[in-house]
């Protein structure tokens, strides 16, 4: 056999290998191996090869998914925002929490009950102040009920809703909430704020007002969504009332009152200082 080819010369080499390797003589089968083999495929004993079985904690399809699971729920829980705080709270009167009633001075269970947000509602004349810290303030008045919500993720889904039933909140962010943003709604009233310093105002009789005494807040009306109103500056406020009218006035003096002192009770929580 020509190993270049048909065409092709071979070298004195390539022929002494050649001739040597035809020249090998055929090994004789071993008589006892031949009638082993023999006897075996007649009888179909073939001896197959051992399964190596590792035990289930050393298998990767086992592994695998649990592994990428887990990191996935510890991705999750670092990207959520800070948990709600309880810098202060005044007056006596109770404070509601998801249905829970708690002293006005337990701080402690109002604390662990608010973690994470939920419907919160004040009973008489009760201030509650609360930090999510680097993120956003949040202070209720007395006769206030809101659905708070958890604070603004770190990296992702960086966007939170609150709705305010009844009474008067005062909104606060810090260093951290830069490029989250923040929607307050009440029955007739959506605001949204991407760092400011603001109040909403809310009762059955008179509407919404919402006074913006740092940055800028856009209100709308509800119907319309979040986003899609007019931009209201510091200094100033919009009010729209039940039947739908809009005014933009200057701030009131008690909300500037009001969120002076939250910012000068929470600077240093919010990264402001």
């Amino acid at each position: 056999m020509n190993p270049n080819g048909p065409d092709e010369p071979i070298s004195n080499d390539e022929r002494r290998v050649s001739d040597a390797v035809r020249g090998l003589s055929s090994p004789t089968p071993d008589p006892a191996f031949r009638a082993r083999l023999r006897e075996q495929f007649v009888s179909g004993q073939f001896e197959r090869p051992a399964i190596v079985r590792l035990p289930w904690f050393r298998r990767p399809a086992v592994w695998g998914p649990a592994l990428a699971a887990a990191a996935a729920l510890v991705v999750t829980f670092l990207n959520r925002g800070p948990d709600w705080q309880v810098l202060a709270t005044s007056g006596e009167g109770r404070v509601v929490v998801a249905g829970r009633a708690f002293d006005a001075a337990d701080r402690a269970g109002i604390g662990a009950a608010i973690a994470r947000g939920g419907e919160v509602a004040i009973e008489g004349p009760v201030t509650l102040d609360l930090v999510a810290r680097g993120s956003v303030a949040v202070a209720l008045a007395p006769d206030t009920r809101m659905q708070l919500p958890a604070a603004p993720a770190r990296w992702w889904s960086r966007h939170a809703v609150a709705t305010v039933m009844d009474g008067n909140v005062y909104f606060s962010t810090g260093r951290d909430f830069h490029g989250a943003t923040l929607d307050v709604l009440t029955e007739n009233v959506a605001a949204r704020c991407v760092g400011t310093s603001f109040a909403v105002l809310r009762s059955d009789l008179l509407g919404t007002c919402v006074c913006v005494m740092e940055g800028q807040v856009n209100v709308a009306k509800r119907e319309s969504g979040a986003g899609t109103g007019i931009q209201v500056p510091s200094g100033m406020r919009r009010f729209i009332n039940p039947q739908g009218g809009e005014t933009t006035r200057p701030i009131l003096e008690d909300s500037a009152h009001h969120l002076h002192r939250q910012l000068s009770d929470v600077g240093k929580e919010l990264g402001r200082e």
